[in-house]
């Protein structure tokens, strides 16, 4: 896909979930923030991701299903490998400074919930909880330490110093920017001085970095904190079908 592609591409979201009810749908990641990355031939490389908020448990099964479907579509229109994450609506609600609700396109493609445009602030002001906003925006660091044990070292570990900067642009953290090369020391040292109750993700890769399985145990924790569901039950993944 082209970049010029982008705006028809979310103008065919909205028109695939405009009936759909049950849920809210909203772009998040690259795309959605407008940094995506382009190959050498200027096509899209990054991954088109959405979020899918439901109000109940029940309702994940036949969500997948009809994500399933929409995204089939969509992948194989605009030749994009598509991520769909399923959210429920309490967790939803809980994790205003995860990643990816800061990342979120600030428009729902349906809004089945009614939750309207204030669903898009995060849950708190920093400045009143600067400790809860650090953990959560910490999150994605660990998160791609722990992917890269297992997937692609060089892209998750640039990912993981990406995430780390971002973290320490937002809270003015000039020894985050000097401990790239050292993460989980510099998540350490931030912990202890700004006495910080780190986020579960967090904390389990910080325990055991070198565990066979942390990338699969960070992973779901990661899941768990920011969509109240397992990455298996959450995670619909559609890459484009191959040509004819």
């Amino acid at each position: 896909m082209r970049p010029e592609d982008v705006p028809r591409l979310f103008q065919e979201l909205a028109r695939e979930f405009a009936d759909v009810t049950g849920m809210s749908v909203a772009a998040t990641g690259s795309l959605a923030r407008g940094d995506h990355r382009t190959g050498p031939t200027g096509d899209i490389v990054s991954n088109l991701d959405l979020i899918h908020v439901v109000a109940d448990g029940a309702d994940v099964p036949e969500v997948r299903a009809v994500v399933g479907r929409t995204m089939r579509r969509i992948s194989d229109t605009f030749r994009i490998e598509t991520t769909s994450v399923i959210a429920m609506l309490p967790a939803f609600r809980l994790a205003g400074h995860a990643h990816y609700r800061i990342s979120m396109r600030p428009e729902w493609f349906c809004d089945g919930l009614g939750l309207g445009s204030e669903a898009f602030d995060r849950s708190g002001r920093d400045e009143d909880d600067p400790g809860a906003a650090l953990a959560w925006m910490m999150q994605p660091v660990p998160y791609y330490l722990a992917k890269a044990t297992i997937l692609d070292p060089t892209t998750n570990l640039a990912k993981a110093r990406r995430a780390a900067m971002r973290l320490a642009d937002r809270f003015d953290l000039e020894d985050m920017r000097e401990g790239l090369d050292d993460l989980p020391g510099s998540l350490r040292t931030l912990i202890a001085e700004h006495d910080i109750t780190p986020l579960d993700s967090t904390a389990r890769y910080l325990a055991t970095p070198t565990h066979p399985a942390i990338a699969q145990l960070v992973r779901d924790a990661v899941f768990v904190e920011g969509m109240g569901l397992s990455s298996a039950d959450s995670m619909v993944i559609m890459l484009p079908s191959a040509p004819n």
